[in-house]
């Protein structure tokens, strides 16, 4: 993958710090915190990397794009 469009929704399959599922909006990482999403407050660079190296990270799974629905 070499870009990750904005509204992309993954589930990295591993819990950071509790979370599993991240969405790209304008160029930072949120996750979800009950019905809503927050920024994600450490290395955002680090995510990109993980989700972005789905060939060693079997469990990364691509859910969709929110905008998709719209």
């Amino acid at each position: 993958m070499t870009k990750i469009d904005n509204g992309e929704l993954f589930d990295i399959g591993q819990t950071v710090n509790g979370v599993s599922k991240f969405i790209m909006i304008n160029d930072k990482w949120y996750y979800f915190e009950k019905s809503m999403f927050r920024e994600y407050e450490y290395d955002q660079d680090e995510l990109t990397k993980i989700v972005k190296n789905v060939e060693d990270m079997e469990d990364v799974k691509y859910l969709g794009n929110v905008f998709d629905h719209l």
